[in-house]
């Protein structure tokens, strides 16, 4: 029955009418959210029984040709990772979190060629890798 409460009168929509002393009775939880995140924990620990995956590290060629491309293009398209992938012989999720972290790391440091220097001065380095532009 909805709209039902302690008094037994109701407004319209299962409301309590007016004058009347009703009493809410509010559903109680029959397990505690706590409990719930155990489980969850100790069905994920169920899950990572085995053993953990080993950190790549790459190579000096694979990492001298991928910083190479990078320098010339930050945003592969899918087929050049595709290829880069298949002659280093890595993954593509590999290469494709490669140039990802990579742009990552490049705009952490311009952001921090950007602030001043511990010393106090208030003038920045200018990177060798800035691009120039004139005026014709």
């Amino acid at each position: 029955m909805s709209g039902q409460w302690a008094g037994g009168a109701t407004g319209p929509r299962g409301a309590p009418g007016p004058g009347s002393d009703s009493v809410v009775t509010i559903p109680v939880m029959e397990k505690d959210v706590s409990c719930k995140r155990k489980e969850q924990e100790q069905s994920k620990l169920e899950r990572n029984q085995g053993p953990k995956r080993t950190r790549l590290v790459f190579t000096d060629l694979q990492r001298r040709t991928l910083l190479a491309i990078f320098r010339e293009n930050h945003r592969p398209t899918k087929e050049l990772q595709v290829t880069i992938s298949q002659q280093l012989g890595l993954e593509l999720s590999t290469v494709s979190n490669f140039f990802m972290n990579a742009r990552r790391r490049n705009v952490n440091k311009w952001a921090e060629e950007g602030r001043p220097s511990s010393t106090g001065s208030s003038g920045s380095s200018v990177s060798s890798s800035a691009v120039s532009c004139s005026t014709a």
